[in-house]
């Protein structure tokens, strides 16, 4: 009988926040963003916490892109009345 060891092979399955976020972030630049970029940026940072620090940064990037170019935070800050003013046109 020959003698046979055991072995056990541990599989780490590591989700990619980073690039999650950058999905989610990028699609928030275009549609839903008031609740995507955040989802996006909060994806980000826990993917720059786990190591995957260039696609959380692009992440963090699209979610802050996301929440410039949202109609629903321009109207809260006003920026709609821009059109408003003479000669700006």
């Amino acid at each position: 009988m020959s003698d046979k060891q055991e072995q056990v092979i541990i599989v780490k399955n590591q989700t990619n926040f980073g690039l999650w976020g950058v999905i989610v972030g990028f699609v928030g630049i275009f549609v839903f963003s008031i609740v995507l970029s955040p989802l996006a940026f909060i994806l980000g940072l826990v993917g720059i916490l786990n190591g995957k620090i260039v696609s959380g940064i692009f992440a963090i990037l699209f979610a802050i892109l996301g929440l410039i170019t949202s109609p629903i935070v321009m109207g809260i800050l006003g920026l709609g009345a821009l059109i408003a003013i003479p000669g700006l046109y």
